[in-house]
Parts: structure tokens; C-alpha cells; sequence
């Protein structure tokens, strides 16, 4: 079935992981309704989980970011159709030269705040390979392409325990970041923009996750016990919600708060 999403990198790891089987095994065509479709395409591509998809469709960045000024002056580097919210999904429709009838929309937010829900497994960690090297902390470094206020900031103290860590437990830390990064560690490996499948091996394989709230973390979670996730809460978090609460599923929300905090270390 021709299928349409609308997600971040973040929520796409969250979403998988709760589409049930069935409900992957019906995708035959993706239309990503948003400006991470590029960088979502290659973990869907020739993924088991997904055995009758065969063929995934994005929107030009230029059209994107276009059309969005035009709905929502000012936010065109954010691009999203979403199919919630109707007059940006008829736009969407429109860049794919698609009607409503023709499609099945995945209600994302739906899915996310449906407590009914199981946690079902990655697809993207499940047929991740596994990484042939020692064995290492991995530090996803908040850094964003748009400008946004809900990206943690790393501070001394925090990279004060990521030393320490690294110390005690005499492991690497590899660093994943979208830019150059100053970085007060003695062992340690830097990867700028690596690829995204790459990413998603360092997840499935390290021994630690430290960093911010982030696809990295999201991925992580999935493999991790909470003694082993270090993550960096929002500074504009105002509470639980639903939503938030499930994104680090398979955790229970009582296990997420020993690990979700405003600091990166230990309670």
C-alpha cells in the first residue's frame, strides 16, 4: 500500500518501533511528507522488516522549503506536511501530484501517544551490523541545521563525567556531530556527518550512550539497560507527557527518569 510520513530522524526511530508486523509488511511505496526523507530513505532500503516496499518517494528541498514560506512564512527550514493537520497534508499531496484516496497516512503523533502501544523492536538496530572494533562510548553531540532552542547544551561538568567515564571504564569515546566540535577528552574519535547507517551501528554496538535527547539516544535506548544512558533532557522541558515518556521505549517512564535529566551523569 502507497503509505505517507510525515517525521523527524528522531520520531521515524520511535514510530518503527512501534509499528506492529502487519502494519510494516503492508508498505509497498513511502511518500516522506518532510525534509528528513533523504536521510531516512537509506534505513528503509532493502530493510527485512519491511519486505514489500519498493519504492520511496521525497520532496525536493527547494520545492519543500518553498511551499512551507508560503503556509507558514518563516518556517521554511523546518519543511513538514503533516496529515494532521489538513492544510499542510493537501500541500503535501499536491508535491506528489497525489490524491487522499490514493494513500494511507501513518498518524504518527497518534501512534506516539497511543499508551495502548506496545513496544514491538527496532527494525534499524535489529539489522544493524555489528560494528568489529573495541568496544567504545557513543556521544551524540547536540548540534541542529535549523535554529532551535530545545537542543541540550554540553557543559564542563558534563564533559567532566564523559572524561571520567572514559577513564574508569578505559574506553573510547566516539563523538558523532554535525560540525567541528572543541573537545576536552584525551581518548576520543570525532565523526562529522558520517553516514547515517553508520550512526546506527555505533548504537547497536557501544557500550555506553551519552549526549543529548536525539535520534543517537532514541536508537541507544533501544539496545541500552538504563545504567548504560546518560541523556540530556530539553532545556524547555516542562514535563511528562505521553509522548515523551514512550520515546524511550522499551524503558518504563520510571527507569527514563534515571537517565533523562537536565545533566549528564549518574543521580
Amino acid at each position: 500500500m502507497k503509505t505517507y510520513i510525515c517525521v523527524g530522524i528522531g520520531d521515524m526511530i520511535f514510530l518503527d518501533s512501534i509499528l506492529t508486523k502487519e502494519e510494516k509488511e503492508t508498505i509497498t511505496e513511502i511518500y516522506w511528507g518532510c525534509r528528513f526523507g533523504e536521510a531516512l530513505k537509506p534505513l528503509l532500503d532493502g530493510n527485512p522488516d519491511y519486505p514489500n516496499l519498493t519504492n520511496q518517494h521525497t520532496i525536493d528541498e527547494e520545492a519543500g522549503r518553498s511551499a512551507m514560506e508560503r503556509i507558514s512564512p518563516g518556517q521554511g527550514d523546518f519543511w513538514h506536511f503533516r496529515p494532521d493537520f489538513p492544510a499542510n497534508y493537501r500541500v503535501g499531496l499536491e508535491l506528489f501530484g497525489l490524491k487522499e484516496d490514493e494513500v494511507q497516512a501513518v498518524d504518527a503523533v497518534g501512534c506516539f501517544e497511543d499508551s495502548t502501544r506496545p513496544y514491538v523492536r527496532s527494525s534499524f538496530i535489529s539489522n544493524a551490523n555489528k560494528l568489529d572494533i573495541d568496544p567504545y562510548i557513543f556521544f551524540h553531540y547536540p548540534t541542529s541545521t535549523r535554529p532551535r532552542t530545545d537542543i541540550a547544551k554540553i557543559d564542563a561538568d558534563d564533559w567532566a563525567f564523559i572524561s571520567e567515564l572514559s577513564r574508569k571504564e578505559n574506553l573510547k569515546v566516539i563523538i558523532v556531530s554535525d560540525c567541528e566540535v572543541n573537545v576536552p577528552l584525551l581518548n576520543y574519535e570525532l565523526l562529522i556527518k558520517p553516514d547515517i547507517k553508520h550512526i546506527v551501528e555505533l548504537a547497536a554496538s557501544c557500550s555506553y550512550y551519552v549526549g543529548c535527547d536525539s535520534f543517537g539516544a532514541h536508537l541507544s535506548s533501544k539496545v541500552l539497560p538504563k545504567e548504560k544512558l546518560f541523556i540530556k533532557l530539553s532545556p524547555n522541558f516542562t514535563g511528562w507527557n505521553t509522548w515523551l515518556s514512550r520515546a524511550f521505549l522499551p524503558h518504563p517512564l520510571e527507569d527514563v527518569k534515571t537517565f533523562y535529566k537536565p545533566y549528564i551523569g549518574r543521580p
